[in-house]
């Protein structure tokens, strides 16, 4: 699985950046256009750098401030990648924009990390419409972490959106 930096800048990126991920893209803007968007979404691959792209990017145009083009319900379609909540989110700054890596030697997502975005994600966005929180790795959630997150991923809080992201579809618990 290639894999992004810690840290980092990111080239900006709409929806259209992603030639390869066309019926992933479709499928998202779908349901935004229908005003269907799920509470949680699971992106796997092989490239984690493109998963990541493609979290970001869907971040973006749920907080955008100047979406290029919108739904008949108003729901942005893409980002506009200029406006101060497509800048923050591109650079890994925005307050209501979570982002979860693995850690420590052993390369887990701790329950400590989870408890951490289960209280972020229960709070109202600050600064966008959505909370978002991204977890990199999720095939690297410890058994307490993921079991620890469960009922938050059955019953989100209003306003929320949890994008999972693993290159190990089959190491995911079952029941996330």
């Amino acid at each position: 699985c290639q894999t992004s930096p810690r840290a980092g800048y990111f080239a900006p990126m709409s929806f259209a950046s992603f030639p390869e991920q066309q019926p992933v893209v479709e499928l998202l803007q779908k349901s935004l256009r229908q005003g269907r968007l799920a509470h949680g979404y699971l992106f796997s691959g092989d490239d984690m750098r493109e998963m990541e792209g493609l979290a970001r990017t869907l971040s973006k145009t749920l907080n955008c401030q100047n979406p290029p083009a919108r739904s008949d319900s108003g729901q942005a379609l893409d980002s506009c990648d200029s406006c101060l909540n497509c800048r923050r989110i591109e650079n890994g700054n925005h307050p209501d924009v979570q982002w979860v890596r693995p850690e420590s030697k052993s390369r887990i997502i701790t329950i400590e990390q989870i408890r951490d975005v289960i209280q972020t994600i229960g709070l109202k966005p600050t600064e966008a419409e959505y909370k978002i929180s991204v977890i990199v790795g999720a095939d690297r959630m410890n058994i307490q972490a993921a079991n620890a997150f469960l009922k938050t991923l059955e019953e989100p809080p209003a306003r929320s959106v949890i994008i999972l992201l693993t290159c190990a579809f089959e190491q995911v618990l079952e029941t996330i």
